[in-house]
């Protein structure tokens, strides 16, 4: 069972912490729509799809049925510990004529700094530090070397800026081609052979714009939405550049993009029937190739079966921790035992080496 951070705060009777999930959401498209699975423990181990099984055509009666099972690769999402303390000077609460305004003003930029910490590492998380892996790095794959060793299950991309949606998997192992890339094939299921290596053809999730990046095209706007199978994305997240380019491309045709009222009646742009969600943290300096300058859209789906977040039961917390004996001020801590995962590779998937 899932329940996002809105729906958990309809169920807290707690007003300060009501206020601070609204602070959250209210700027967070990701978090007004992401659902989060409460686990209890410390982590949650779970087996990723990676490929589906076979089936075949077989003659009645005679026919000899041949078994075959969908892979897994099993993962490990632990929760960290995100928060902060948010102090309130006792002098100025004495001085200051509406005290409440001042706790509640400084616990709110303690809740936003959550908010945006949150948001980077759903996006640029390194697995590292105590954050969890972000879509960036989980999408982004492995890219082929050569001369280089591979074991059976193995995964590679094509090259920084020539990935074409596909993953690559080594069905039969050895050792890659000393100087020369593959030709990769772009059917499920099809091989290709790379000196004593076998690769098979997999949907994947990560599409590259050149080798050096590339304008935005609507043309790969379209590619990336069709990467994610299943149903549509819940979003197109991008930059703020990214997005100026976008609305320039439709402009170009005649167009304008539509809109719907969002959680807060803000007006959210839609490409397709998909949000265009617009996010910060999504950088507009990736490298790829010889460009330091390259961005990149995501587009995914969000639930149980594809991204989706973990928290602990008690979700968002809020911990009055009252005076301290260092200074003369009170303390609040916000904290949140959260983590990430995405249940199926073809849930999520980018559009990289995005140029202005």
């Amino acid at each position: 069972m899932s329940i996002s951070l809105a729906e958990a705060s309809k169920l807290s009777n707690d007003v300060l912490l009501q206020g601070i999930i609204e602070t959250i959401i209210k700027d967070s498209p990701i978090l007004q729509e992401l659902p989060f699975i409460q686990i209890a423990g410390n982590s949650l181990k779970y087996n990723r799809e990676k490929t589906l099984p076979t089936v075949g055509w077989y003659a009645p009666i005679t026919g000899d049925w041949v078994t075959s099972e969908p892979a897994f690769e099993q993962v490990t999402a632990t929760l960290s510990i995100l928060g902060g303390d948010a102090d309130v000077d006792n002098f100025l609460r004495s001085t200051r004529s509406n005290i409440q305004d001042l706790e509640a003003a400084v616990i709110e930029q303690k809740a936003k700094a959550v908010q945006h910490e949150f948001e980077n590492a759903f996006l640029n998380g390194t697995g590292a530090s105590n954050q969890p892996s972000g879509l960036y790095i989980t999408i982004k794959g492995t890219a082929w070397v050569a001369a280089t060793v591979k074991a059976l299950g193995d995964f590679v991309v094509p090259t920084a800026g020539l990935e074409n949606g596909f993953r690559y998997e080594c069905t039969t192992a050895g050792t890659t081609h000393a100087t020369t890339e593959p030709t990769w094939p772009i059917v499920e299921g099809a091989t290709v052979t790379d000196n004593t290596v076998v690769w098979t053809c997999r949907y994947g999730g990560n599409l590259g714009s050149g080798v050096n990046g590339a304008t935005l095209a609507l043309d790969n706007l379209d590619k990336l939405i069709d990467l994610v199978r299943g149903g549509k994305p819940a979003m197109l997240l991008m930059s703020r550049r990214s997005r100026r380019k976008l609305q320039s491309l439709i402009r170009a045709t005649g167009n304008i993009l539509e809109t719907r009222p969002g959680m807060f009646m803000e007006q959210i742009q839609l490409y397709n029937g998909i949000d265009v969600v617009i996010n910060d943290w999504v950088k507009d300096n990736y490298t790829v190739g010889t460009a330091s300058d390259c961005s990149a859209i995501f587009a995914f789906q969000m639930g149980e079966g594809a991204v989706c977040g973990l928290s602990s039961p008690e979700m968002l917390q809020v911990e009055r921790l009252g005076s301290l004996e260092t200074k003369d001020a009170t303390r609040t801590r916000v904290k949140w035992y959260v983590s990430l995962a995405l249940f199926s590779t073809v849930k999520a998937a980018m559009l990289t080496g995005v140029r202005g």
